[in-house]
């Protein structure tokens, strides 16, 4: 199968000129006082790299949403060490691989945080070599990086909600509004995305007689980051709160721990990769700035996203993925339903 004429526009007209020319901010100077952030997927790579930008600015409050504890502990260890941040930083456990993980943990948010000024959804996983299941009966990377993705950010809004109607918390505080950020990825433009046509699109993707776990999963993937932000930040429920979706670039990161690359791709990918900090700057100014409902940002720029996401067509594909989601969800957490609506 041959390059395609878009993948090699994209390439040589976006890809590579932000990766070896876009200068971005090292640092941002926000103060922060008095505000909650919650990163999830946060004891390494670009969630941990986030949360080192966010501590610098001296939040009230840290989340750190990690799958295993003792990581998470260890993050919360080198945040502090290089930030001499000295405000509560809480390790809370989240498996976005079990739905059951991520109602917990919502309800834990809903039932203990009086505030959240800011989500970074950033938990995600590559495709695995080989086809892999959840316990809750779906393809991991559609799970991880779409449904449960999905179910989170929408379970996360009322109390992002209630923020938007408390004043600033302090008087040196930045003005912001409540950010939903989603972490998604310009793999977005690369995939060419056949099971759009089915039926039942996520059945389509669940079905392992049909299932392609090559770079094209992690693709879609990812355009599912693009459809939740949108479908999201038109929802009642998401008035005065910011819902965007941001790529952090190609950065050297751990997601990609389990695919292995050629000499060819690595050396490409240590020549063109950014610093982990170079991109969690993309997430941090994502869920800080103000920007249109459902904007796809990167290399701290809107940008506009595949134009046939655009088109009629394509907004009709992304409301028929986004209608499955809502089913899949009401099935794990009923009150789903009355955010939604």
């Amino acid at each position: 199968m041959g390059v395609s004429f878009s993948t090699v526009r994209y390439a040589l007209f976006t890809f590579l000129p932000d990766q070896f020319f876009e200068k971005l901010p090292t640092s941002l100077d926000d103060d922060l006082t008095g505000r909650t952030f919650m990163i999830t997927g946060s004891n390494t790579g670009l969630g941990l790299a986030s949360a080192i930008h966010l501590a610098r600015m001296k939040p009230a409050h840290l989340i750190l949403a990690v799958r295993d504890l003792e990581k998470g502990a260890k993050a919360k260890d080198e945040i502090i060490a290089q930030t001499n941040f000295t405000g509560p930083i809480d390790v809370w456990e989240l498996d976005m691989a079990k739905f059951d993980s991520v109602k917990s943990f919502a309800e834990k948010s809903n039932s203990t945080l009086s505030r959240l000024d800011g989500a970074i959804i950033n938990a995600g996983i590559t495709s695995p070599p080989r086809w892999d299941m959840t316990s809750d009966g779906w393809e991991k990377t559609l799970q991880v990086n779409g449904i449960a993705t999905g179910l989170l950010a929408v379970l996360l809004l009322p109390l992002l909600q209630v923020t938007t109607k408390f004043p600033p918390p302090h008087p040196n505080a930045t003005v912001t509004s409540p950010h939903l950020t989603i972490t998604g990825s310009a793999a977005q433009y690369l995939t060419k995305f056949p099971e759009k046509r089915a039926t039942n699109i996520l059945q389509a993707l669940n079905d392992p007689s049909r299932g392609r776990m090559t770079k094209d999963r992690y693709a879609v993937s990812k355009l599912f980051n693009l459809f939740l932000a949108r479908e999201i930040a038109a929802l009642p429920q998401a008035q005065g709160v910011i819902v965007n979706v941001v790529d952090p670039g190609m950065c050297v990161s751990e997601i990609g721990r389990d695919r292995k690359l050629g000499p060819v791709a690595s050396w490409l990918y240590h020549t063109v990769a950014w610093p982990i900090s170079k991109g969690a700057i993309n997430m941090v100014y994502a869920v800080l700035r103000p920007t249109p409902p459902g904007a796809f940002i990167t290399s701290c720029e809107i940008r506009r996203p595949p134009s046939w996401t655009c088109k009629k067509d394509g907004l009709l594909i992304q409301k028929k993925v986004w209608d499955e989601m809502v089913e899949v969800w009401r099935g794990i957490a009923p009150e789903v339903d009355n955010i939604v609506r």
